[in-house]
């Protein structure tokens, strides 16, 4: 395995529109990473001027863009990546991980706060390859669990790649450590476009199986069974 890499925690923030919590986010977990990789994909808001304005007194700060525009999740996903694989948000998670210096990476979003439970992560990076985290939804509603959001990177053993419905990270580490407590409050459901959308888990839509633990995703949800799929789509219908 590389060794290349200081032992530390980059994070990679894939920003589109993130002026809400972007501050907030960066701000509540600036002192648990080493870097905060920031990269703008198409944002037309002022995420970048905000981001701008972190920077000039927040050294461990750096913004890059990624200028593709990336198929949206959920059904019809792997279809238009194949069609234009420039649209892969696995192609774009991979070019994000390269930009990152240290040892261990962590998938960070632009409305993910941060909470002091977080900061055990640092101690837990030197015997670990990969941690896993939960956090809360501010409405209650199971938009997050447990998910190994920090792994060590190298390329050779961990990679994202385009599944049925999103990206999923591909790994070949067997065991990982957790964080029992909560560590972070999740705001995607409390964000403007959101107030008069209803959120429904992508997964109610898979069509194919995704990757068993140890090679895939640890903590998503295993997509549903044919009949659960259904008993969704009716309870969707009857409402």
């Amino acid at each position: 395995m590389s060794t290349a890499r200081p032992l530390g925690l980059s994070a990679f923030l894939r920003c589109k529109n993130e002026e809400e919590y972007i501050v907030a986010s960066i701000l509540s977990s600036y002192r648990v990473f080493d870097e905060i990789v920031v990269v703008l994909n198409n944002s037309t808001d002022n995420t970048r001027a905000l981001v701008e304005d972190l920077m000039t007194d927040h050294p461990k700060i750096r913004l890059m863009t990624w200028d593709y525009e990336c198929a949206p999740v959920g059904p019809g996903y792997i279809e238009a990546v194949r069609q234009d694989p420039t649209r892969s948000l696995a192609r774009y998670y991979n070019w994000c991980l390269e930009q990152t210096t240290y040892s261990h990476v962590c998938k960070w979003d632009g409305d993910m706060i941060a909470i002091p439970p977080f900061e055990e992560v640092r101690a837990l990076l030197a015997t670990n390859n990969m941690v896993a985290i939960d956090g809360w939804d501010p409405l209650g509603i199971p938009t997050v669990n447990y998910e190994g959001r920090i792994f060590r990177y190298d390329p050779a053993h961990t990679k994202y790649d385009d599944w049925d419905l999103y990206e999923i990270l591909l790994h070949e580490y067997g065991s990982f450590a957790r964080v029992e407590q909560k560590c972070y409050v999740h705001m995607k459901l409390v964000k403007r476009e959101w107030v008069h959308r209803e959120w429904v888990n992508p997964n109610d839509f898979a069509t194919a199986p995704c990757p068993p633990s140890g090679s895939g995703s640890i903590g998503r949800e295993k997509p549903p069974t044919i009949l659960q799929r259904v008993a969704g789509r009716v309870r969707r219908l009857i409402r």
